[in-house]
């Protein structure tokens, strides 16, 4: 029987809940046919069959949370292959083909250089540590055999917490961190409450967690505040259209700021892609808004009415969720008028909008009682200048007036 594990769907999460399977055990499947819905990071993802053949066994039900890596189905058919077949072609001096490296869609290039040489185990301990977290210890020089995860396995963030020098629990202290309580918490940041493990949390919130935790561990942010008067605006323009096009228009000015910073290197983006936090029983969700110095009002207002309803009923398709260049919370719509928003790497930017307010300020040589919206911006220190950062900024605030 060949299995199928549950493959790494690229939300930056350990596991995936099992909400609709649409094989039964017994059934005939053809190569990328849709066998499971799952929710992971917030979205619902048909997981297809990497090939064809016939479902022995299901290893989980509906309701039940996997980790990547975990088996999912079992095949038996004439493209699953076999131990003979593996055993026949090494003696007629055919390559071994690699084993199935777990993919949802497209190829994952087989690299031939390794970063060190993996020494067996010399204990019994279990592996605690993915092959990539492992090789990133070595890089940064942590020793991992005296160490003990929060959960199951080591997080990269618990690798660079303890190659800053920070403290991190013992293995010989395993009885006092509580082991009962670290089973229930695999992949959860060592700085994170037990409070918060996977069988508290949704897949919404332990996304948030874990980009505010990397948000924590990779960004130098620095924030800038300020007010546009918004008084002449015509009666019922939608704040979030007018910042939508205000910021594509401030991104064509400081293209730095609409980029990703990724392995120390800046790569401005185009188009201007808004990242438009949503906020849900569920959790936060942050869908992407396409092209939106491109796009009409009346598709841009459909698209966000969309992105509300499913974020309400709880999930938001994977495709909607990727391709963020910058991002916009439009806090104000509940209370606030400045804040501290929080770049997510690799971004570089979020824009924050506050209640908008009324105050006397001189306007053409009078006192005049006047619409002010307050404006937060956050950008990554590492990747652009405070300099640029200010002119993206004033670009924001001309377009805003206009």
């Amino acid at each position: 029987m060949k299995i199928f594990k549950l493959p790494d769907l690229g939300e930056g999460l350990p596991d995936a809940v099992i909400r609709e399977w649409h094989v039964q055990e017994g059934d005939s499947v053809s190569a990328d046919q849709a066998l499971v819905t799952v929710e992971t990071a917030k979205a619902l993802v048909e997981v297809p069959s990497p090939f064809s053949g016939t479902v022995e066994k299901r290893y989980a039900a509906e309701g039940d949370t996997l980790e990547t890596g975990q088996p999912l189905v079992g095949f038996v058919g004439e493209e699953t292959g076999g131990a003979a077949d593996n055993e026949t072609k090494n003696k007629t001096g055919e390559q071994a083909q690699p084993a199935d490296s777990g993919t949802v869609v497209g190829k994952i290039e087989q690299g031939s250089e390794a970063l060190a040489v993996e020494q067996r185990p010399v204990t019994s301990r279990p592996r605690n540590a993915t092959p990539a977290v492992r090789a990133l210890a070595r890089r940064l020089g942590v020793d991992l055999e005296n160490l003990h995860p929060a959960g199951a396995r080591f997080t990269e963030a618990e690798v660079r917490a303890a190659a800053r020098g920070e403290t991190i629990p013992r293995w010989t202290e395993k009885t006092a961190i509580g082991s009962d309580s670290a089973a229930k918490s695999p992949e959860i940041d060592v700085f994170e409450s037990t409070a918060n493990s996977s069988s508290e949390s949704s897949p919404a919130r332990r996304a948030m967690t874990i980009a505010m935790n990397r948000a924590r561990d990779q960004v130098c942010p620095m924030t800038l505040f300020d007010e546009v008067d918004i008084s002449d605006w015509p009666k019922g323009t939608s704040a979030t259209l007018r910042l939508l096009k205000a910021i594509a228009h401030a991104a064509s000015e400081e293209p730095n700021l609409n980029a990703h910073f990724d392995n120390e290197v800046l790569v401005p983006k185009t188009p201007v892609n808004v990242g438009l936090a949503v906020d849900a029983p569920k959790g936060l969700f942050v869908p992407v808004l396409q092209d939106v110095g491109a796009q009409c009002e009346e598709v841009l207002l459909e698209t966000i009415a969309r992105f509300k309803q499913q974020a309400a009923d709880g999930a938001i398709p994977q495709k909607d969720l990727q391709g963020a260049t910058i991002h916009l919370s439009n806090f104000g719509s509940l209370a606030g008028r400045f804040a501290t928003p929080v770049v997510v790497p690799p971004l570089v930017c979020i824009v924050g909008a506050g209640r908008s307010h009324k105050a006397v300020l001189p306007h053409k040589g009078k006192a005049r009682v006047r619409k002010l919206l307050p404006l937060s911006i956050t950008a990554d220190h590492r990747a652009v200048t405070g300099g640029e950062l200010a002119r993206f900024l004033k670009a924001l605030k001309d377009s805003l007036k206009g």
